[in-house]
């Protein structure tokens, strides 16, 4: 066979000037359902009564999963971890990289960044909880904020844009 004889398999139909054309329904930019990468991140924050326990059950199971796939230490993730919010917050982020990484459309690089992304993760984990529930769950007092003592200061601030 020489180089002459060769033809490459066509996946795609040619069009009258000879150039393979996509077909219509293959996903191009603008085309297509418009739905986001993985879904979309999860606010605690300003989380309703009613949305929340869908909310919870889904991280849940993915805690439940991560921790049994990546044997994640008890003194990292702790079986109280949902009442520390600190460990919520970063749980649901790996979650919401995680489904956004092993997404369909994704191109093929998102575990591997999401893999990358644990790493640093893992390191933020430990912070977070630094153990101390090994006997049951404790309770880690919140920071107080001092509003009254900062009011003053924070009113004469907001007055101007502070941009040089």
């Amino acid at each position: 066979m020489t180089g002459d004889d060769y033809q490459p398999s066509r996946l795609f139909a040619d069009d009258a000037a000879g150039l393979p054309q996509l077909p219509d329904d293959y996903p191009r930019p603008g085309r297509g359902p418009s739905a986001m990468i993985g879904g979309r991140a999860t606010n605690w924050r300003t989380m309703t009564d009613e949305q929340a326990p869908a909310e919870w059950a889904a991280l849940r199971d993915w805690t439940e999963w991560f921790v049994r796939r990546y044997r994640v230490a008890e003194t990292i993730v702790p079986p109280c971890w949902f009442r520390h919010g600190q460990l919520v917050e970063e749980i649901s982020a790996l979650h919401c990289a995680h489904r956004a990484a092993y997404d369909p459309s994704d191109s093929g690089n998102g575990p591997i960044g999401w893999h990358e992304r644990l790493a640093l993760a893992m390191q933020r984990l430990a912070k977070a909880y630094a153990g101390g529930c090994s006997n049951g769950h404790r309770e880690h007092p919140s920071r107080p904020w001092p509003k009254d003592a900062a009011e003053e200061e924070w009113d004469a601030w907001i007055t101007q844009s502070h941009a040089h």
